[in-house]
């Protein structure tokens, strides 16, 4: 039975080089395979996800109010709604006139920008630090941004009027949220089912252990998931607060970027504040020292009270392995990578330290049994 399992992690862990491999060269081909088959599993995934998040709170609520699950379920799902129901009756209409406004303003604020570049390379010139023509790089500079500034304009006006893609991506959503509903109803029905799959697969013991993997790699990731949100959600509001007060030009956008970029640790804070800055300078220069004092003060609360305690505790990764998984998940997925890279990394640190335990506890019976032969003989 040994020799047969070690048989099926050799031939299991070829599959994967050999898959990972294949990704790399064949990524295109990868590509077409996903999106032509995979799409028709995305509601499943999405139930899937959906039930993994919302099941702490029906657990939580059952548990300490001794209600009934199908009561529990029903709460979490009312709760769901009306902060679904709160951001698009508040926050969107507030969203929306913002960007209206950042629209209309766009070529005025080109027009700025091309004089602020303008006073700088003056000013250079006057230092006399321009190594090459003032005015090679004004044309440069300006030509750059008008291409830019069209490619948004663009981009705004087809994300508006692309609504078949967006009516299938929000159908295919509330249908894998009615199916987590049945999962969250009936959970240990498809515990059990999952279960029965490991043992069938695997053999009774190798089953448990990687059902008991399993439950700690969803610990990771919802601890990690629901304290980036937490964290984020402190950020963006401590920042709107401060942006708000001191009548900072699109504080709610630029709070609400700031708060979805800390999702991301580090990289999504610099490109979200980097935007927010971009935006109050053309709006309103004088009111860009507001801004940064609502960044640090937003940034000293994630990084000093609530960030610590929730990289530390849930995945336990310094900054550097934090920084690579972010970068890696971003290099193979975009956003959604660079945001799971995390969590993907604490689960892979978290089979490193079993398989780890695995061998010192080996090493201890060999060196064990070692030494009661000797005292033996």
């Amino acid at each position: 039975m040994e020799k047969k399992w070690t048989f099926l992690k050799f031939l299991g862990a070829g599959i994967i080089l050999i898959l990972v491999q294949s990704f790399f060269q064949k990524y295109d081909a990868f590509k077409d395979i996903y999106s032509t088959y995979i799409g028709y599993l995305i509601p499943m995934i999405y139930a899937l996800f959906i039930s993994i998040f919302l099941e702490p709170l029906v657990s939580k609520l059952e548990n300490r109010f001794k209600l009934k699950r199908w009561v529990s379920v029903s709460i979490v799902i009312v709760l769901v709604i009306i902060g679904v129901a709160g951001f698009v009756g508040l926050i969107l209409p507030q969203l929306g006139k913002s960007f209206k406004e950042l629209y209309n303003k766009l070529p005025h604020m080109q027009e700025q920008l091309g004089n602020l570049i303008k006073r700088v390379l003056d000013f250079l010139k006057e230092k006399e630090l321009l190594i090459i023509g003032e005015k090679q790089i004004e044309d440069n500079i300006i030509s750059l941004l008008k291409r830019n500034i069209g490619n948004l304009q663009e981009f705004g006006i087809s994300v508006l009027l692309n609504i078949m893609w967006w009516a299938v991506a929000l159908s295919k959503f509330f249908i894998g949220f009615f199916l987590a509903v049945f999962i969250l109803l009936d959970k240990e029905y498809f515990i059990k089912f999952l279960n029965n799959i490991l043992t069938i697969i695997l053999g009774k013991e190798k089953g448990m252990y990687m059902s008991d993997f399993f439950d700690q790699s969803r610990n990771v990731l919802l601890n990690y998931v629901w304290g980036r949100i937490i964290a984020s959600a402190f950020v963006g509001v401590v920042t709107f607060i401060v942006l708000f007060f001191t009548g900072v030009p699109y504080a709610l956008l630029s709070s609400l970027m700031i708060g979805m970029g800390n999702m991301i640790p580090y990289v999504g804070s610099i490109i979200a504040g980097a935007i927010a800055i971009f935006l109050v300078i053309l709006a309103e220069p004088s009111k860009i020292i507001y801004l940064f004092i609502a960044m640090m003060v937003g940034q000293a609360v994630d990084g000093w009270i609530v960030g610590p305690r929730i990289v530390s505790e849930t995945v336990g990764m310094s900054t550097f392995w934090v920084i690579v998984a972010v970068l890696i998940g971003g290099s193979l997925m975009g956003p959604v990578g660079m945001f799971f890279g995390v969590p993907a990394f604490g689960i892979i640190k978290l089979i490193y330290e079993i398989q780890l335990k695995k061998t010192n506890n080996n090493s201890s019976k060999i060196i064990k049994n070692k030494k009661e032969k000797k005292w033996k003989k």
